[in-house]
């Protein structure tokens, strides 16, 4: 199987949704171990990364794609409205 998916942006787009492998996996209704071997070695099938990419959109986090070849290359974070800063001021 392919590489479809940098380890490292799947484990900093998990990080920023503040869910764990478990969550996710329940989530995206996938295997836990799923998760792992995404962010270890991006190996994972198509229809499964898709599932996880649809909990991390919902979550705030969508991709950016190189124009040319069309491969993920980055991430986009969501703003996420705290209403204690409102609070704050």
């Amino acid at each position: 199987m392919k590489k479809i998916f940098e380890p490292a942006i799947a484990r900093a787009a998990r990080a920023y949704t503040g869910l764990g492998h478990i969550a996710l996996a329940q989530k995206a209704n996938v295997a836990s171990r799923t998760i792992y071997k995404l962010e270890k070695d991006g190996r994972v099938t198509k229809e499964t990364l898709e599932k996880i990419l649809q909990v991390l959109f919902e979550n705030g986090v969508s991709l950016i794609r190189d124009e040319a070849s069309g491969q993920i290359c980055g991430l986009r974070f969501a703003k996420i409205h705290d209403p204690d800063a409102a609070t704050a001021e």
